[in-house]
């Protein structure tokens, strides 16, 4: 029988006086708001269930009508007329309960059971699909249809729910959006996602990704939202209103892949609680998702993005560790990565003094055995990681000043625009309510009341705008002093941290301002090897050196032929120090240079040497060079430039080696070649005659082994300091040769 046929059957007898004397409650429900707007058809059959209740003999002062309209059946949350129900029928005030089909009543199983139970306990009798039961009859036959209906109707919702999910995964694998644009997109007819018109949805959404990355937590652009009074929107049934912001909010924005451009599926798992007092909501990992790239247009790139993400990521949310007096500038902030626990700074003294402290991270089991052990002391980790983070505050150019000052200027701009769009939205809004209280009839007293109230309060907070940006003050045009003022201040923050007045407390805040957290990787007897986490989310490696660190490295460089200073201004720029904190010096490395047997002072006499014999028998430089790499190696890569630096120490003057003679061999050959050109040019000869008679006399140039005409050329233009030269003679070199 259709259930949208009001007839009526069943066992003959089954509504009793007992029945009659209670009242017939019709329940009415519908799933969605969408089916309470489409299905209105629907909606009347069921309602019609009031005729049915007149026929079987309740009079109509006895009938109630209970409507739970666009909530779902699969839980009981939300559905207040439904639990009334259960209220009167519990009361015996309820004689009947008449229903479309079972389902209306519940989609899940164990409810459906629950309020069978409660019929057969309080006789209530049940009509649906044009039939009555009576649960309490002890007709076996006709409770069994009741619980097939039920459990059928369990099973259906299952079916279809399943059948919507496979449809709607299906489309999300085609790139389709199946869920809805989140804030500041909206949904056209095909199904796409585009920006929303409204340009302040937009400039609240940019806030907020441009708000973060600089201010560097959730609590402070809430701050900023809630000191520059403004809002940021929600849309709530299609409509977009503006609240205050919040944390929960802020935090689903800034992590929605959304705003990058990416359509993505199936992020987060729901589950009804148990005491259907709501939805519990988890992430699910992102090898679950279902992910279309570039699906829409973005709000920010993808690289600000995960830069977001990452800051996200290391701003955890768990308490720190406070800040102390001591002199341990790290504390709170440095991290084992090992086992993610935060190392404790312990002070070693002697009589009661504290002296040194170090950084600590121990471990143990359940015999108090020692599983896990880092230490490192305080004064290698702190000055390294105070030296990089000074550095990079005082690399501020006068390009990076004048962006920080226009970006300023340009978020007032951005400020004027959203309080000149909230007075428009209030001075709309006091518009209306003065339009309706002016043409509200004189005879509703307290709708006229309820309307004076709202438009007082519209005024009010009109006025308050009108105040708000009134207060504004238009940021000065930007001036290269300003530029330079910035700059200035900015290279004195070295100044500031070494001030005598300053605390180490104080120096304790400035670094937490910028700086996330220190990751300790690796740490033995030689150094450690940490990472820094800046508030905005970068990561920087940065190794740090004990003395036995330093030690290899003064190794390793001197191997390569690097001089003391070069190795000591290196360590020096990586925040290296000694072990009483003291900056490293060329002796210092010298005498890791002699720790390790690398004293590089007989090399570099044999050296010096080489060259000052080489250059008194007149060899050529590159015939140098070869000995020089085959007899002092250590001292490489030998260049031409580097040969030059040696001969200049040599003409000053070196320790243990005779000087060289003011005018070398081969500058007196250089002369003499310059006067045999002379010679040959005031005779009109060429320079391949010339070239021919050098080589003859067994002259050779300084860098080769035969001199050649462009060599004699060159060799004459640059000591005379000519740009070019022509020979006097119009006889070619072809007929010098043939001649």
């Amino acid at each position: 029988m259709s259930k949208c046929d009001n007839s009526v059957s069943g066992p003959a007898g089954v509504v009793t006086l007992e029945h009659l004397q209670r009242c017939a409650a019709v329940y009415v429900r519908q799933s969605t708001p969408d089916q309470v707007q489409e299905h209105t058809g629907s909606t009347a059959a069921q309602r019609d269930l009031w005729n049915v209740a007149v026929r079987l003999g309740w009079p109509e002062a006895r009938i109630i009508r209970l409507e739970d309209l666009g909530v779902s059946g699969t839980s009981n949350a939300g559905r207040g007329d439904y639990l009334r129900l259960l209220t009167l029928m519990d009361r015996n005030e309820v004689g009947i309960v008449l229903v479309s089909d079972l389902s209306r009543l519940s989609r899940k199983r164990s409810d459906i059971a629950s309020f069978l139970e409660l019929a057969e306990e309080k006789n209530v009798l049940i009509y649906t699909n044009g039939a009555v039961h009576d649960p309490a009859s002890g007709d076996v036959a006709s409770t069994l249809g009741l619980d097939i209906a039920g459990t059928f109707g369990s099973w259906d919702n299952r079916l279809r729910a399943r059948r919507m999910r496979d449809a709607k995964l299906a489309k999300a694998k085609r790139g389709q959006a199946v869920s809805p644009a989140p804030i500041g997109y909206v949904r056209t007819p095909g199904g796409e996602w585009i920006k929303d018109s409204d340009r302040a949805v937009q400039d609240a959404i940019l806030r907020v990704f441009d708000l973060y990355p600089r201010l560097g937590s959730l609590g402070k652009v809430i701050a900023y939202f809630r000191e520059h009074g403004l809002e940021f929107p929600r849309r709530s049934r299609g409509q977009v209103r503006w609240r205050p912001i919040d944390a929960a909010l802020l935090h689903s924005v800034l992590h929605n892949p959304a705003y990058c451009g990416d359509y993505v599926f199936l992020r987060r798992k729901t589950k009804k609680r148990s005491d259907a007092s709501g939805m519990i909501v988890k992430f699910r990992s992102p090898d679950e998702w279902i992910v279309t790239p570039d699906h829409h247009e973005v709000y920010v790139s993808r690289e600000q993005w995960q830069r977001i993400q990452e800051m996200l990521a290391s701003r955890r949310p768990e308490l720190r560790p406070l800040i102390g007096k001591g002199h341990a500038l790290l504390q709170g902030l440095l991290r084992c990565a090992a086992c993610d626990r935060w190392m404790n700074p312990q002070y070693w003294g002697r009589d009661g003094i504290a002296r040194t402290a170090t950084y600590t991270c121990v471990r143990q089991d359940g015999w108090g055995e020692i599983t896990h052990k880092v230490t490192i002391p305080a004064r290698y980790i702190d000055h390294a990681v105070v030296e990089h983070v000074l550095a990079a505050l005082t690399a501020i150019d006068d390009e990076t000043a004048r962006t920080i000052i226009e970006r300023h200027q340009s978020e007032w701009t951005a400020l004027e625009r959203a309080h000149r769009r909230r007075l428009l939205d209030a001075d709309e809004e006091v518009d209306q309510l003065y339009t309706l209280l002016k043409n509200l009839p004189a005879n509703l007293h307290a709708a006229h009341i309820g309307l004076m109230t709202k438009y007082d309060a519209a005024v009010q907070r009109q006025l308050e705008l009108k105040s708000q940006l009134a207060k504004q003050t238009m940021p000065v045009p930007l001036t290269s002093a300003d530029v330079d003022d910035l700059t200035r201040l900015t290279g004195n923050v070295r100044q500031l941290w070494q001030a005598p007045q300053r605390t180490y407390e104080e120096q304790k805040q400035l670094l937490r301002a910028v700086i996330a957290e220190v990751n300790v990787h690796h740490a033995d007897r030689e150094g450690a090897d940490v990472e820094i986490v800046w508030i905005g989310g970068l990561r920087e490696r940065l190794p740090v050196r004990r003395p036995r660190g330093v030690e290899a490295v003064v190794a390793k460089r001197t191997r390569d032929g690097e001089t003391t200073s070069a190795i000591a201004d290196e360590l020096n720029r990586a925040g290296t120090v000694t072990a009483s904190g003291r900056q490293v010096s060329a002796q210092l490395v010298a005498r890791k240079q002699g720790a390790r047997g690398l004293r590089l002072k007989d090399e570099r006499r044999l050296a010096r040497q080489i060259i000052r014999q080489g250059l008194l028998e007149r060899r050529p430089r590159p015939e140098i060079l070869r000995d020089l790499q085959a007899q002092a190696p250590r001292l490489g890569p030998w260049e031409p430039q580097r040969l030059s630096d040696f001969i200049h120490q040599l003409r000053r003057g070196v320790a243990g080696i005779e000087p060289l003679p003011p005018v070398l061999p081969v500058e007196q050959d250089k002369q003499h070649v310059l006067d045999l050109i002379d010679t040959a040019l005031a005779a009109r000869g060429t320079w391949t005659s010339m070239a021919i008679a050098l080589n003859e006399a067994g002259l050779k140039p300084p860098r080769g082994e035969m001199f050649t005409p462009v060599q004699l050329r060159l060799l004459y233009m640059r000591a005379h300091g000519l740009r070019s030269f022509k020979l006097p003679s119009a006889q070619s070199d072809t007929q010098a040769t043939n001649a």
